[in-house]
């Protein structure tokens, strides 16, 4: 799985586990693995919405071909 994040935020997972980090900076790389989380569920909620928006649309263009050829 490491090698599917990023080195930022490995070295942060790597901060908060080391017992010998100080709790200030345990805490401050809380804090930013935190708001990472949060850009990047924000990010997969919008484009998620523009993904299912351009499925709508695909869908009701191919059932308004299928009508048409029905009708011809």
């Amino acid at each position: 799985m490491t090698d599917k994040l990023g080195s930022y935020i490995q070295r942060l997972m790597t901060t908060i586990l080391d017992k010998e980090q100080e709790e200030f900076v345990q805490q401050l790389a809380w804090n930013e693995l935190n708001r990472l989380n949060i850009d990047i569920e924000e990010f997969l909620r919008k484009h998620q919405d523009d993904d299912s928006e351009k499925s709508e649309k695909t869908v009701k263009k191919l059932l308004q071909e299928d009508k048409n050829v029905q009708n011809k």
